[in-house]
């Protein structure tokens, strides 16, 4: 089957205001600073994303959503995942399919905010819940949706990661899996194809401007392939969920394509973002230079309801 991957002007549309409002809400510099992490920027846009149809964007409009399909959400979360927005972007996206008719208005204008649980390996805790009302309950089972107030109480936890603000909690819900399993692990992968591609970018730039010997940093053969291997990864990572998402539900095992694109850019993601740190040399380990904000956000997203073991365990099933 010929498979065109090309984005439509529609699909073109959709990544340019995505990537508009996110260039100038949530730059990547902004988690340098305090004030800005536990998804505190991302709430303060809350209505701004509501209002351009983003929780929505893949429902279809009989479900009152704007009837869009899963290409364009993979659009979305690429560009999220670039800019190092909060995961409960994401959780909202998802919650608006798995919620009932009651709910889903609510979670379509913002007014109810959804949060991620993740219950992998025997615990189970909540990801910048500040302020959640629901919380998408995602491990090795599938995902659920369920009221925040069934979680109990919320225990703080230190990360090295400051950015996210995560809370152990309990939770008895039921996990199914299915579609909206198959597209949350979609949509977490492409956001990880959203990081590769990001380190790619800012490991480029920084290779064309940083002079050593008189020459960019670039004109180094050493430096250049490793540039190449970026730009190979982000591709192969971008390429592989979105034809996935081009080809859900035409017949397909979906749940094999998923596993490969989860496995593709959850690599990508963490190769590059160790590169990018080396490319960056000693000024690519401070807390200065954005580098290691990829790097911690990259394993974060990569043990979202499973680990690199089950999603390889499942492509060789």
């Amino acid at each position: 089957m010929i498979v065109n991957l090309t984005p439509t002007e529609e699909q073109q549309l959709v990544e340019d205001s995505i990537r508009g409002l996110l260039a100038g809400k949530l730059p990547v510099d902004r988690l340098r600073e305090s004030h800005s992490h536990g998804g505190a920027a991302e709430r303060a846009i809350w209505n701004d994303l509501a209002e351009l149809g983003l929780f929505g964007l893949g429902l279809a409009e009989e479900r009152g959503g704007i009837g869009y399909g899963l290409p364009e959400e993979v659009i979305v979360a690429k560009a999220l995942g670039a800019h190092l927005a909060s995961p409960s972007i994401i959780a909202q996206m998802i919650a608006v399919h798995l919620a009932d008719d009651a709910t889903r208005p609510a979670l379509m204008s913002g007014e109810a905010r959804a949060a991620f649980v993740n219950a992998f390996d025997g615990g189970a805790h909540l990801i910048d819940g500040e302020g959640a009302t629901h919380a998408v309950v995602v491990g090795q089972g599938g995902v659920a949706l369920v009221a925040i107030d069934t979680l109990g109480t919320a225990e703080p936890v230190e990360l090295i990661d400051e950015t996210v603000a995560v809370a152990k909690v309990s939770t008895s819900a039921s996990l199914s899996g299915g579609a909206e399993a198959e597209r949350l692990s979609l949509l977490l992968a492409t956001y990880m194809a959203g990081l590769a591609g990001a380190t790619r970018d800012m490991a480029v730039e920084y290779a064309q401007t940083r002079e050593q010997f008189g020459q960019p940093i670039g004109a180094f053969q050493a430096i250049k392939h490793q540039c190449a291997d970026l730009a190979l990864r982000a591709a192969g990572a971008e390429t592989q969920c979105y034809h996935t998402a081009v080809t859900f539900g035409r017949g397909n095992d979906d749940g094999v394509e998923v596993a490969c694109a989860r496995l593709l850019a959850g690599e990508a993601a963490l190769a590059n973002a160790k590169q990018n740190i080396q490319i960056h040399g000693g000024m690519g380990f401070t807390a200065e230079c954005d580098a290691h904000l990829f790097l911690k956000r990259s394993h974060l997203i990569s043990m979202l309801g499973t680990s690199k073991a089950e999603v390889r365990k499942r492509i060789l099933a």
